[in-house]
């Protein structure tokens, strides 16, 4: 199927119309989330190609997804009454995001700011895991003599 595509001269301030086959393009796909109307072009989906580009765009959404998880965790660590479930629930969107990090994104960031990425995520997810671990236990009663 045939896709339009637009291309903007910035010196002749013209635009040039064609077509281009999107699955045959290799790069990073994303689609856009947002959700503010506007008049103009509606972009459904993005296909940066620019290895620059491509590394900037993925630097800041992982830095975004890890201060999510990182101020989740300090208001689990500071709050004492948490549900299990929930942190469960935490824990297994940290290991798929930690599977998205090693699967997707290693193809277009460099190999010791995905080590350095892993680290941190693998840091917030032993973090989880030893709160959950805490709040699981049985707490052991303090035994005496009883009268």
């Amino acid at each position: 199927m045939n896709e339009r595509y637009y291309i903007c001269d910035k010196d002749n301030n013209e635009i040039v119309y064609g077509y281009i086959d999107y699955n045959k393009m290799t790069g990073f796909k994303i689609k856009p989330q947002n959700t503010i109307p506007y008049e103009g072009v509606e972009v459904s989906r993005l296909t940066l190609v620019k290895p620059e580009l491509i590394s900037n765009v993925l630097k800041r959404k992982t830095k975004h997804k890890l201060d999510a998880y990182l101020t989740f965790l300090f208001t689990i660590i500071d709050d004492d009454d948490d549900d299990p479930e929930t942190l469960e629930l935490v824990i297994s969107d940290v290991d798929r995001y930690k599977n998205i990090i090693i699967n997707k994104y290693s193809k277009f960031l460099d190999k010791k700011y995905i080590k350095r990425l892993i680290k941190q995520v693998g840091m917030v997810e032993l973090e989880l895991k030893t709160k959950l671990e805490t709040l699981t236990k049985p707490k052991a009663k303090s035994q005496g003599k009883s009268r």
